[in-house]
């Protein structure tokens, strides 16, 4: 009786140790699979936060530079255009939420910016150092 207890447990034991291996393994598979059903999404979402978030910038010092209505109505509409960040943001933590680690969102970042470019350069411009 007693050994038939002790072979009960390393069997379940052993289902344990199996599912875990399973999970372990799979993980990884399920992070290249939410990657590429959301990789074309993401990157539009990065590429139009991006561009908002560069029009903004440039209204508002065109707006400081010189004040005038017209250069007003510029900036408004361009912080209008900022929803794109909140689609953004939110498809970000979506992700975060199926299981992506922040290394896969980056990946992600500059795959959709390498495929443009003049995205590429933008970068580059926006990490100069300048005096």
């Amino acid at each position: 009786m007693r050994l038939a207890s002790l072979r009960n447990s390393f069997g379940a034991l052993a289902l344990v140790a199996i599912g875990v291996l399973i999970g372990v393994a799979a993980a990884p598979l399920w992070r290249l699979g939410i990657v590429a059903i959301y990789r074309d999404q993401y990157g539009e979402l990065t590429y139009r936060c991006d561009a908002a978030m560069r029009a903004h910038y440039l209204a508002q010092a065109q707006s400081a530079a010189y004040p005038s209505a017209d250069n007003a109505d510029a900036q408004h509409a361009a912080s209008l255009a900022l929803i794109d960040c909140q689609d953004y943001d939110i498809m970000q933590k979506r992700l975060l939420a199926l299981g992506l680690r922040e290394n896969e969102l980056g990946l992600m970042r500059l795959q959709a910016i390498e495929e443009d470019a003049e995205g590429l350069a933008n970068v580059v411009d926006a990490h100069e150092i300048r005096d």
